[in-house]
């Protein structure tokens, strides 16, 4: 990889974070659905290509003790931070390399899913084709790769923003943040420009080194992604969420891809749509018994296997095209595996240890839906103390002398909402 990104890896740490739509058991139903037989990831052998602190793959190794995890990444400092969480979390399935994509050979059998995620738009043409062709040797004739990138249509308005940012750091020698600041209080208010500007502040100065500002941002059409993907022996099968297979204005796009002589079935029979579990999405009002079932059950997730007995007047044929396109619409989330657990908080919390062990370290906790949760600093002092020897009552008088602006119980509930207490 370029010297310029070597060195930016190694001298700033890439910000924790889990990526759901890279969570095999949600990427796994996208594929499911082109036609591909996917292993179900419980059993699986999993690596993620660019795994920094194992913020992604440790979860899913807790979730999955059956499975086979391997992380690789350039720089060593979030290597070395990801196998102590990895052992906080007392979690042997997984293990962290440090090493360069281009040099790595892995001597195992192949890959079921392969993840690169936050990847492939930064670096090099060079690695991008070895990341094609990495997956192409190292799928299982039924694998499946996650790999996300930045799309071309959607990052055209912002590199002007950009290039005046940088105009503005080499002209004052400010940093990012700072030029930023001032290029707002010139920029119209009700131009296009101030809601990139926004973005990019909200985004913030530990991640905008990697992003915006990145030594390589090298955004792609969807047809160039998936023309260089067929030319390495890949088939892309659609994107992880299903409401995204076509492309906008969005700015990022997290392809499914498999071999391109991948067994395939035409169709999704009811057999491939018995094997999923479904959740409500964020669109409350949808009309219809089947919303009104499916949502019934938040904030898990019901069996499509049971939605026929829930529904006795409803055929077969009629649910299924009815889910299919609530899948699309994103009104119904789909995933490969059942979430069950209590959004009532427990009288005496407790986060499991991989969790309790990133918030002492003041990193993102993980919910039960693989998205990150980050909390201002006080409030993993709270967090911290969840380990199970505290009632909420202690807690709440902890929390009233540390952070007094925190409104304990509905913050409480607001974390088992999330899924978050064991």
């Amino acid at each position: 990889m370029m010297d310029p990104i070597q060195e930016l890896y190694n001298a700033q740490a890439y910000p924790a974070m889990s990526h759901p739509l890279a969570d095999p058991s949600v990427s796994g139903v996208a594929a499911m659905f082109a036609g591909l037989r996917v292993r179900h990831p419980s059993g699986a052998r999993i690596l993620e290509i660019g795994c920094g602190s194992g913020h992604h793959l440790i979860p899913l190794a807790q979730r999955w003790p059956g499975s086979r995890l391997s992380g690789i990444d350039l720089a060593a400092s979030a290597i070395r931070t990801a196998r102590e969480l990895a052992v906080a979390a007392g979690v042997e399935n997984v293990e962290f390399q440090i090493a360069d994509l281009r040099d790595f050979a892995d001597a195992g059998e192949p890959f079921d899913f392969i993840i690169a995620h936050g990847f492939f738009s930064w670096v090099p043409d060079e690695v991008k084709a070895a990341l094609f062709g990495f997956c192409r040797r190292n799928l299982a004739p039924e694998g499946m790769a996650t790999i996300s990138f930045n799309l071309e249509s959607g990052w055209l308005p912002r590199f002007p923003v950009i290039a005046k940012t940088r105009a503005i750091q080499q002209a004052g020698a400010v940093e990012v943040m700072a030029a930023l600041a001032i290029l707002r209080t010139v920029t119209v208010s009700d131009s296009p420009e101030m809601a990139i500007i926004d973005d990019m502040l909200a985004k913030g100065p530990e991640i905008l080194p990697f992003d915006d500002f990145a030594p390589v941002n090298d955004p792609w059409s969807l047809e160039r992604f998936v023309g260089a993907a067929r030319a390495a022996g890949l088939r892309w099968l659609g994107e992880s969420d299903p409401g995204m297979n076509e492309e906008g204005l969005q700015t990022f796009r997290s392809a499914v891809l498999c071999r391109d002589d991948a067994p395939m079935e035409g169709w999704i029979s009811w057999e491939v749509l018995e094997r999923i579990f479904v959740r409500a999405g964020d669109f409350p009002g949808v009309p219809g018994s089947l919303w009104q079932t499916i949502a019934a059950a938040a904030p898990t997730c019901l069996a499509v296997a049971e939605l026929s007995a829930l529904l006795p007047d409803m055929t077969r044929q009629d649910l299924g095209t009815q889910l299919l396109e609530g899948i699309r619409q994103g009104w119904f989330l789909p995933r490969m595996e059942a979430v069950k657990y209590d959004s009532i908080p427990p009288e005496r919390p407790i986060l499991d240890r991989f969790r309790l062990d990133c918030a002492r370290r003041g990193l993102p906790l993980v919910d039960i839906w693989h998205r990150p949760c980050a909390f201002p600093a006080r409030h993993y002092e709270v967090l911290a103390r969840m380990d199970g020897t505290r009632d909420q009552a202690s807690l709440k008088a902890f929390a009233k002398s540390h952070c007094p602006e925190l409104d304990f119980n509905p913050w409480l509930r607001h974390l088992a909402s999330r899924g978050l207490f064991s």
